[in-house]
């Protein structure tokens, strides 16, 4: 009896563990989609996504949160509503703090740049020009609070009408130390129209001339041209203040694309999965086996064997127990 318990428990034993291994990634080197870009929330309002692009026309998903500005354009991935689609649309793009047990709504934030006049209505742009903050100016009043997530917004606004902010299309990037990253999105053409800033025509262009200004610490900075920046005064003759090249690329670290569409896989995948398989497959067989063996011997049980002191049986009992020779 104790024999067939400890098979039992053998056989569910392996089939449990088989069914584990089954469930677990079977890849070494390689991470679901799903764990590495999990964003903790859920945003009802959302309706599409954002690409942010560099000066020289590039889609960027990573950089520095001290690089000002943040980003020299943003592109939206769903047209405008008819309303917000005249020719006095404008855009802005905003930054809001996700908090734990808040409404989206309820969310706290600011614009990361001024509105912007572009001019294609199927994908509204922001632009950015110099006199726009960092990432990392705009954390010192909102500083990541859940998991290092910040949300960001497109904004639409239109003559006669109020800005428009029932649904936005978003993108959310995670912050980690001076390194912000882009956990969702998708590809945008970051030369699908232009945009130019209101900064533009409102500031002097020594104040939103094209340039990288880096942070070192709060309350100084460091200004580097940059090869080929576009002037206010050009933007104000129907260029732009953001990228005119369509192109997307990794970061200058050469760091590969954290919203990529289609992650690159480990070159052992196959032989992993067929180890993984086949390990799996033995341990079932291995069980059935067992199985079968243990019905096997109780459906082969010796005939006669019966318990003591049973009718026929080859077992005297106590009670018959014949008298030893030599006794009276």
């Amino acid at each position: 009896m104790r024999t067939r318990v400890f098979q039992r428990t053998v056989i569910l034993g392996l089939i449990g563990l088989g069914l584990s291994l089954a469930s677990i990634p079977l890849v070494r080197g390689t991470t679901p989609v799903s764990a590495a870009s999990a964003v903790p929330y859920t945003d009802p309002a959302a309706n599409g996504y954002i690409g942010l692009c560099s000066q020289q026309g590039q889609q960027i998903t990573s950089g520095s949160t001290s690089t000002a500005p943040f980003a020299w354009r943003a592109v939206s991935s769903s047209p405008a509503a008819a309303s917000y689609a005249g020719p006095a649309r404008t855009a802005i793009l905003m930054a809001y703090q996700p908090i734990q047990y808040i409404a989206p709504g309820d969310w706290s934030g600011d614009a990361l740049t001024a509105s912007a006049h572009y001019s294609n209505p199927d994908n509204p742009m922001t632009a950015a020009t110099g006199a726009d903050e960092s990432l990392g100016g705009y954390m010192i009043d909102f500083q990541p609070k859940w998991d290092g997530f910040l949300q960001l917004r497109i904004y639409l606004g239109a003559a006669n009408e109020q800005g428009y902010s029932l649904h936005y299309p978003t993108l959310d990037i995670k912050v980690t130390g001076n390194t912000w990253t882009a956990v969702d999105g998708g590809p945008v053409n970051c030369a699908s129209g232009t945009a130019v800033s209101f900064e533009s025509t409102l500031l002097p262009s020594s104040e939103t001339s094209g340039s990288t200004t880096t942070t070192s610490r709060p309350g100084t900075t460091t200004t580097t041209p940059r090869p080929g920046a576009t002037t206010a005064v050009a933007a104000q003759q129907g260029g732009t203040t953001g990228p005119s090249q369509p192109q997307h690329s990794t970061t200058s670290g050469g760091s590969q694309s954290a919203a990529s569409t289609h992650p690159a896989s480990s070159s052992g995948a196959p032989i992993g999965l067929l180890i993984a398989v086949a390990v799996v497959v033995l341990m079932i067989v291995a069980a059935t086996v067992l199985l079968f063996r243990s019905r096997r011997r109780g459906a082969h049980a010796v005939p006669g064997r019966l318990s003591p002191g049973a009718p026929g049986s080859a077992d005297p009992s106590p009670d018959h127990i014949p008298p030893t020779k030599g006794t009276s």
